[in-house]
């Protein structure tokens, strides 16, 4: 495994030989997505600043990793990289973060499930999805319900907490207690309701303002690959 690792990473290095250090290159910022977040994402993990496995999608988790590494080292942190960012992340002298004695407990508190759905493919449910609506999410062990406005799907369905500020704080507080965290990358299994039927579903949620929500046959940002952790939460909560 740390052989794997570690060829991972040399292969993400030489990912990166060809941009020069002196070149101008656009800043890459929060929203960015493709192979190349796969590689900074890598890095930070490497370095100690990013905890979760690489998605491929620049959010708030990532952009948080890369503001703690820029404070590490000396850099201005306002979370996008830029040349002196990129220099300095893929170099030998990388600033990693400290050692700490203490590991946080991962969180497990979803109890029994409780409710269950419909297995319903990805490309018929993006179907029957617009986007600027606002569809219920069930949490199927304790039947409590949220909004989430449906932006986008792509690979699977990209959607934020409400605008209007009693259903957004609401829709906050819930998240938080599902997933144990204002800012937690967990999957929570759902039941997700559309056209008066429950469709089995899997959610995790950045902290702020992106929740990626996963039925059958929805597939991850990382060259389309599908997710085992949601598939599982997916068939977990399948009639």
């Amino acid at each position: 495994m740390k052989r794997l690792l570690l060829l991972l990473i040399a292969c993400a290095m030489l990912g990166f030989a060809g941009v020069g250090v002196g070149d101008a290159t656009e800043p890459i910022r929060q929203g960015a997505k493709g192979e190349e977040i796969v590689r900074i994402q890598m890095r930070l993990f490497d370095l100690g600043y990013y905890t979760y496995k690489p998605t491929g999608s620049f959010q708030t988790v990532t952009k948080s990793a890369v503001v703690a590494y820029q404070a590490a080292s000396g850099i201005m942190s306002d979370g996008s990289i830029g040349d002196e960012t990129l220099r300095t992340l893929f170099s030998r002298g990388a600033k990693r973060v400290d050692f700490h004695a203490e590991i946080p407990l991962t969180y497990t508190a979803q109890g029994a499930i409780t409710q269950r759905g419909n297995a319903i493919d990805w490309e018929t449910v993006k179907s029957r999805m617009a986007a600027g609506t606002l569809y219920r999410v069930r949490n199927a062990s304790t039947g409590e319900d949220v909004l989430l406005l449906f932006s986008e799907g792509g690979n699977h369905a990209e959607m934020t907490p409400p605008r209007t500020y009693n259903e957004n704080r609401q829709c906050i507080e819930l998240l938080t207690k599902w997933l144990g965290s204002s800012n937690s990358f967990y999957k929570c299994a759902v039941l997700l309701e559309l056209d008066g039927q429950w469709i089995a579903a899997s959610m995790q949620w950045d902290g702020a303002e992106h929740v990626c929500l996963y039925v059958s046959g929805s597939r991850s940002h990382v060259h389309n690959l599908p997710d085992a952790e949601h598939d599982a939460n997916v068939k977990k909560v399948t009639f």
